[in-house]
């Protein structure tokens, strides 16, 4: 970790202090001035707002897919495995989208079935043809970034928001509670609760937090600086977006969205360090993978240089491999019986002239 990320850091979790701070006090102010329950954009964003780690966790699904060696002797049930597995995440995803403005079981679920229908073959068709040196890149990025997802939007939001039991704005507006009695700030917890009054901390800000994971990218990839500071203004400006479409609709509170942050967040920083720095089997995957892309740059180079076509090392060997297949199952051809005939017969004149000639250039004394 260089000394500016460091500094980086320092100030996002300063900036988080003073949100919350700034929340404990205002959060109801400022819910009552920005709120608008039927604005499009914000209702858009709350159906999709979960789809970054639905699609890095199916990501992952669809690269192992891949990775799965020709020679395994079980390769048709694991890419079964991961095929399912790939299609089930989008089922989930489908179904949590329509969970926001559907409310019939049926309905839900077949959300989640189209859902799987569309993505399911453009994860699988975005990483079919690729290398295997570029899929194993991907397979460890996607790893630590199903890692950071799993840990922050679906494990650590979640259990937090049920413990928390905090009313959201919108639910106290739909109640008629317009002195906003179950009003309580964010940091008295109130213990557990299964419907409803899930508002502290935001899993849709924690969910778009996640694509921070994309920061990780340089870890495996060659990333020029043009390239990286699209992905940093991009990903704030989806944070903010999100975060702030939450608030319009009276899904949350500005701490609420606040707190989504930091643990989206927190489990970024921790989780890049732990996996790509401390990991040994992460550091000598990375290894190996630059060695095999030195490789195939050193062979390109020498292919260029002597003229010579540069295949694939998998298409090669599957082209001796067929080779040696063909020489093994082809059969003998038969040569007609005269033809045969003439054939010894040179071979006895042959060897005949070739006696004779070996017998004359021989000393005297050896005859």
């Amino acid at each position: 970790m260089t000394k500016t990320t460091k500094i980086v850091y320092g100030s996002l979790l300063v900036v988080i202090a003073i949100l919350l701070a700034v929340g404990g006090v205002f959060d109801l102010t400022i819910a009552n001035n920005v709120y608008q329950p039927e604005n499009l954009v914000a209702r858009i964003l709350e159906c999709v707002g979960y789809l970054p780690p639905f699609l890095f966790v199916g990501g992952m699904f669809a690269v192992l897919f891949f990775r799965v060696k020709a020679e395994d002797e079980k390769r048709k049930i694991k890419q079964v495995v991961f095929a399912g597995c790939t299609a089930l995440t989008y089922v989930v995803f489908g179904y949590m989208m329509a969970g926001e403005i559907l409310s019939v079981l049926w309905q839900k679920v077949l959300v989640g079935v189209g859902s799987t229908i569309l993505l399911t073959p453009l994860s699988l068709l975005f990483f079919r043809g690729r290398r295997d040196e570029e899929l194993k890149r991907y397979e460890i990025f996607l790893i630590f970034a199903s890692i950071v997802c799993v840990i922050s939007s679906l494990l650590t939001i979640n259990v937090v928001k049920f413990l928390w039991g905090r009313a959201r704005y919108r639910e106290m507006m739909a109640d008629g509670d317009l002195l906003f009695e179950a009003f309580t700030p964010w940091y008295h917890p109130n213990g557990f609760t299964l419907h409803g009054h899930h508002s502290f901390p935001s899993g849709h800000t924690s969910a778009a937090t996640n694509l921070m994971t994309l920061f990780a990218l340089e870890e495996v990839f060659l990333i020029d600086k043009g390239r990286k500071k699209a992905i940093y203004i991009v990903v704030g400006m989806w944070i903010f977006i999100m975060a702030y479409s939450r608030l319009v609709l009276g899904a949350h509170f500005l701490s609420d969205v606040t707190g989504g942050f930091a643990v989206g967040f927190v489990t970024y920083v921790v989780a890049r360090y732990v996996y790509f720095d401390k990991s040994r089997a992460v550091v000598t995957a990375i290894m190996e993978v630059n060695a095999m892309t030195d490789e195939e740059d050193a062979r390109a180079a020498n292919a260029e240089t002597t003229g010579e076509t540069i295949k694939d090392p998998e298409i090669v060997e599957s082209d001796r491999a067929e080779i040696a297949q063909t020489e093994i199952l082809a059969p003998e051809t038969e040569i007609p019986a005269p033809e045969r005939e003439e054939q010894e017969a040179e071979g006895k004149v042959g060897s005949a002239a070739e006696t004779q000639t070996e017998t004359e250039e021989a000393p005297k004394g050896e005859v």
